[in-house]
């Protein structure tokens, strides 16, 4: 058995929210280094919660899904904010049909409750609570994006998962919908570019 599977075995005795120190978890032959190490893995993966320097406690298990369509899209500019505590379950696609627009200057794409095309994304799977609202303010939800649960089809099957949308906004005469958004930077020049021309 791998030393992190003894780990999660000993970890599953204690109570929830139970507060111990690191030294809980010692075992022979395994560095304190390496016990840390495998810690602050598990409470990346939402199975424990690091308290204070040296003490952790485990914690009720969190799972919620995210659809994302923009910057959170793995290798786009905001890709770092889902590096942690959560599980990437590759490319999706809504069940239900939205207009997807972009704002003026195309840094990001927005959702908006339009039936016109199904939307290409990537689902994740959230283990930490405190990460959802991290993306929530982000997002600047609930003021500019409300978050609703759509649902989404992936090679897993349907699910249902969080998805940000804007709702009460009127879809965008001068642009053609999106199905998927790519993070263009040519693009964006020519978009900033028209919208200047514009002002003048």
């Amino acid at each position: 058995m791998q030393t992190i599977d003894k780990l999660e075995r000993k970890i599953n005795t204690l109570a929830i929210d139970q507060i111990v120190p690191f030294s809980f978890v010692d075992m022979d032959g395994i560095s304190k280094d390496t016990i840390r190490k495998y810690l602050h893995r598990l409470h990346e993966r939402g199975m424990i919660s690091i308290v204070k320097r040296g003490y952790f406690k485990r914690i009720e298990p969190f799972h919620e899904f995210l659809f994302v369509y923009g910057s959170l899209k793995k290798g786009f500019d905001n890709d770092k904010l889902l590096e942690k505590s959560t599980r990437r379950l590759g490319k999706a696609l809504t069940v239900g049909k939205f207009g997807m627009f972009e704002d003026s200057f195309g840094n990001y794409p927005y959702l908006i409750k339009k039936p016109i095309n199904r939307i290409i994304g990537e689902l994740y799977e959230i283990q930490r609570k405190e990460l959802l609202d991290q993306i929530d303010e982000f997002e600047g939800a609930p003021d500019y994006y409300q978050r609703k649960k759509i649902k989404v089809k992936t090679h897993h099957g349907v699910q249902f998962a969080y998805a940000y949308i804007r709702e009460g906004v009127e879809t965008p005469e001068d642009q053609t919908p999106l199905k998927s958004w790519e993070n263009n930077t040519d693009y964006k020049v020519e978009q900033l570019k028209s919208f200047l021309e514009k002002l003048h």
